[in-house]
Parts: structure tokens; sequence; C-alpha cells
């Protein structure tokens, strides 16, 4: 088995956006936690937003979550840079990431007009008036509607304002690694390889790091102290891991073996991701980019379907080199099969 090696900047600087996405989206982030646990993860989360302090609501656009649970900023500041995660990943990489006012708007735009065709996400890029109606004729509420008007028309002073508190808030979070660090010391004592490689949906265990001379690393959470989840890249394998997320690993496993039925449904209830699937079925596996021209999506509309199949775990993934192949994983409908089965005459 292969020897686990820590970084400490991507979960510390998941931790500060996920500090944001608390503000935003604290029930959710409740929700998330196994039934059993949530009165504890309510105190918890009250007591982590209270020690940090105040966070402006006007910052909403980046940070308020989708039907899927994304926001904008981890979608496009966190998630597209993990081939990073091993290297240059750290603050000041994310803080020239977002100097870039004009790419920063464009993603924005892209991420609340997700399934837009190319041609009218472009009209939108291009002029104002565009946008403004696509807003208008979304179907967002009127809260969310106001929001967006509000910062199309003047975004600068947000972007600033978000610059500005990010630094502030990564301040405070510093202290608060330093004093809390051995509950890190503590998870990555107690981390088994065993465990982690079960969470691997559609693998049989870690053989390829070994036989391909990858490494397998994790980065740990002080915040977000439930979570795990990990991501192929180029050197191998990275888990995020929580501080305590040994307790809701069993959760986190049966959710696997059995997806939440309404899950289950608002993943697949989207025309464009059955078409997803029965591409893949038919060619065995595809990229993003494959998806990208054979359905007319935008780089983003691609990526958003691919991610809540994957989360669901309806799609496997495939790890070569810096290319990420997905393929049905047949194995999960054999599951959902069963799982439905209970509703049937027989």
């Amino acid at each position: 088995m292969p020897n686990i090696k820590v970084l400490k900047n991507p979960g510390y600087l998941y931790d500060l956006n996920y500090l944001f996405y608390l503000k935003f989206n604290k029930e959710l982030c409740i929700e998330s936690v196994e039934k059993s646990r949530r009165d504890e993860a309510k105190a918890y989360f009250t007591h982590i937003s209270t020690l940090f302090g105040d966070i402006s609501d006007d910052l909403f656009v980046f940070y308020h979550a989708d039907e899927s649970g994304r926001c904008f900023m981890i979608t496009y500041f966190f998630d597209p840079y993990k081939n990073q995660f091993a290297t240059n990943f750290d603050f000041t990489f994310l803080k020239n990431k977002l100097t870039d006012v004009d790419n920063l708007i464009k993603g924005l735009i892209r991420f609340y007009f997700t399934d837009f065709p190319q041609e009218r996400l472009a009209e939108c890029l291009e002029s104002r008036e565009k946008l403004f109606s696509a807003i208008k004729e979304s179907s967002y509420d009127n809260d969310k509607k106001c929001r967006l008007y509000e910062f199309f028309h003047s975004p600068l002073p947000y972007i600033q304002m978000l610059q500005s508190e990010l630094i502030e808030k990564e301040i405070l979070l510093t202290s608060y690694y330093q004093e809390h660090y051995n509950l890190i010391l503590t998870a990555h004592n107690n981390t088994s390889i065993e465990v982690l490689s079960q969470s691997i949906k559609g693998e049989k265990d870690f053989t390829f790091i070994k036989d391909e001379g990858k490494t397998l690393f994790t980065s740990y959470c002080l915040l977000h102290k439930y979570w795990m989840k990990y991501f192929f890249i180029p050197e191998g394998v990275i888990y995020f891991l929580g501080y305590d997320y040994a307790a809701g690993m069993h959760a986190y496993l049966e959710q696997i073996k059995t997806p939440p039925l309404e899950n289950l449904c608002a993943a697949l209830g989207e025309k464009s991701r059955i078409q997803i699937l029965d591409h893949l079925l038919k060619m065995g596996e595809a990229t993003c980019k494959d998806l990208e021209k054979i359905f007319d999506f935008s780089g983003s509309t691609a990526y958003h379907h691919i991610t809540i199949l994957s989360k669901i775990g309806a799609v496997k993934v495939r790890n070569e080199g810096k290319t990420i192949f997905y393929s049905v994983n047949k194995p999960f409908f054999d599951t959902v099969r069963n799982l439905l089965a209970k509703y049937s005459k027989n």
C-alpha cells in the first residue's frame, strides 16, 4: 500500500471558501450531515460563524448555492485548478486569479445561465441589455433576480469587497489553524488507506498508484470537519478530509450504496443528463470536451451536468494523464433497480 502525503493548502483554501459558503447556505450544510448528528452540526456551524464574524450579504452572488449545491467561487476558482493542488495552489494563487475582473464577470454569467446555448451566452457576455433581459426571463426568484441586477449593473465594488473580505478572513483562518492544528495531526494518524479505498466509486483499489508511480495525498479541513471528497490529479489522488470525517464515513459509504431517492430524481430529471448517459452507454466513455462538441454545451454546462452525475455515482471517473474520462457506472444502476423494486408489483 502507498504512503499518504499531506498537503496543507488545498484543504485550507477550501475552508476559507467554506466559511463564506456557510454564510449563505447554512441549512444546506446542516442537511448534508448524517441525520443523527445534525443538532450537533447546527451548533457547530453557529459557533464557527460567530467566531469568524460577519460576512457581507453583498457577496451572495459568489457563494449562494444552486440546486445541486454548487456555488460560483468553488466551481470556478477551486475545482478547475485541481491540477495545481499539489504544486502552487495557495492563497496568493487565488488572489491573483481574482484580479482578472473580466474573467470573473464572464464566469458569473456562465454560472448563472449554465443551460444557455453558446450563441445566447455570447450575447449576454457582450450586451448588458441582453443580460438583464435574461435575468428577467429566468426562473430565479425575485430576490435572486434583484441581486443579479445589482451586481451586473456595477460589479467592481462587489468584486473589491470579495477580495477584501477574503484577505480579512484568511488572517483569522491562519490563526485558527495554528491553534487547532493538533486536530489535523490526530486525523492524519487515524487515516486508513483501506477505508479511503472503499470510497472510490468504480475503482478496485490503490494499486494503480504504485504501478504508475503516483502519490496518495490528503488535505485536511478544520472548518468543514465532516467533509470527504477526492479528486484524481496528475500526481495521483488527493482526498479532502474534514478532521472529523471518520464519524460520517458510515453514512458516506451507505449513500454511495443507496443514493437518496430525491437526490436521484433531481439528478436524472434533466433531459440533457439522460442524453449524456445514453451517449456514454453507446460510446463507452467520453471527456467533458467530447460532451461540449456533441451537445453544443459550453464548458461550464458540460462540467455542471457531469459533476451532478458523478456526485450521485451515476458515472465513473478514469484519469489518464491530464485527461479525465467518464463512463456509466453500471453497478450504481443495479443499486437503483433494487432501490425501486419495493414499488413494483412483485
